[in-house]
């Protein structure tokens, strides 16, 4: 299966691994492979460093509890306070009509996790990954693939130059959402939802209104969906809706006052970040895609999808960054396999990690039915009745 590279120039670079996308996932992934020794890892990034698509807004800030111990097998810090995140004590909730509710880690025994900077901290893992040893594009995007006859492929990519290529063993589809590599390459994305997320920053509450909430995210269940909230460490809140695309573009919900007014009608949120304060009041929210998705085949022969790319998360169980470094390191070890020259073992490593994917999925999609039907006060309402259990 290939996607062909029509006028590709000769290729100007060789890599044992390419890794396409350098946020959470592919990133990791590239530190995990320098970390056992393959020499040669290149990181593809589209945006450039300083770009102000890197300074906008970003979502997906909450880190739970075992990132840190993933950090740390990758030979990071786990203590992401001493770069600027806020310690993520619990979850604050409005959500299933019995009141307010509270989840706190520390009554789990799992510690505290992050709130992050995600801009800062997407940074600080491709920087990490670049010191270590990979070799880091941007900003540059695929522009084909096809597979070589001797083995391993040959990338198209087009940069700020123009036009390059390089040859890699294997590829890793670290892309998002759109899984780029992975769909050129013959694998299909399922899209279970159309769930988008409305984001803007806002000022928290001060004093009493506001304080408890320091320290934790919130989340309010609503008749088109849901809200959440945070503070992020500037100090500046993150307050997102939750919705499907149909229902936002039925309700104007992307317009700055729609957007406000139905903020405003909000039970608890309204309180903890009221919708009124703040610069930039006026501004209309940025728009993101939320869906729930997999690609149908996790791992090809000498390709391999992880973080978004393989499956995305419903942000409300803030599964995100700790799936992404958790495939990284999954991937890592497959991709070892690959390399070890032992066909029996390249082989069973691909189908352990197709099975941990299939897994995984299927963990999700359950946890992922709980939670809405916690929530469900509204079940005739299309946000709701779309995510009942069949």
């Amino acid at each position: 299966m290939r996607a062909p590279l029509p006028g590709a120039p000769p290729a100007t670079e060789a890599a044992d691994v390419l890794i396409v996308g350098a946020g959470p996932a592919g990133s990791a992934t590239a530190l995990a492979l320098r970390a056992a020794g393959v020499p040669r890892v290149v990181l593809v990034d589209r945006a450039a460093h300083g770009s102000p698509e890197r300074a906008a807004l970003r979502v997906g800030e909450s880190a739970t509890p075992n990132v840190g111990a993933l950090l740390a097998r990758l030979g990071l810090p786990d203590d992401l306070g001493r770069l600027g995140h806020r310690p993520y004590h619990g979850n604050l909730s409005l959500w299933s009509g019995d009141g307010e509710g509270a989840d706190d880690f520390l009554r789990r025994g799992s510690g505290h996790g992050w709130h992050l900077d995600r801009a800062r901290f997407d940074r600080w893992l491709r920087e990490a990954a670049a010191e270590r040893g990979a070799r880091l594009l941007a900003p540059a995007t695929l522009a084909g693939i096809e597979r070589r006859p001797e083995g391993g492929w040959t990338v198209g990519l087009r940069d700020a130059g123009g036009r390059r290529s390089v040859t890699a063993r294997v590829v890793v589809d670290a892309g998002g959402r759109r899984a780029p590599l992975a769909t050129a390459l013959g694998a299909r994305r399922r899209r279970l939802d159309r769930l988008i997320a409305l984001a803007v920053e806002a000022a928290p509450a001060a004093g009493p209104a506001g304080g408890g909430f320091h320290g934790r995210s919130f989340v309010e269940a609503v008749e088109i969906g849901w809200w959440y909230a945070a503070v992020l460490p500037g100090g500046r809140a993150i307050v997102t809706l939750m919705t499907d695309d149909d229902i936002a573009r039925a309700a104007g919900l992307a317009g700055a006052d729609t957007f406000r007014s139905a903020w405003a009608a909000t039970t608890r949120l309204r309180d903890l970040v009221p919708p009124e304060d703040g610069p930039g009041a006026g501004t209309a929210p940025a728009v993101f895609s939320a869906a729930s998705q997999h690609v149908d085949r996790a791992v090809g022969a000498g390709w391999i999808a992880v973080g978004d790319a393989l499956i995305g998360f419903d942000p409300l169980t803030s599964s995100g960054i700790a799936g992404a470094l958790d495939d990284a390191l999954a991937a890592t070890d497959t991709i070892l396999r690959w390399f070890s020259g032992d066909g029996a073992a390249a082989r069973d490593a691909a189908i352990v990690y197709a099975r941990r994917a299939e897994d995984t999925l299927r963990r999700y999609l359950a946890e992922r039915t709980r939670h809405y039907a916690a929530g469900g006060r509204w079940p005739d309402a299309p946000f709701w009745s779309r995510r009942a259990a069949r």
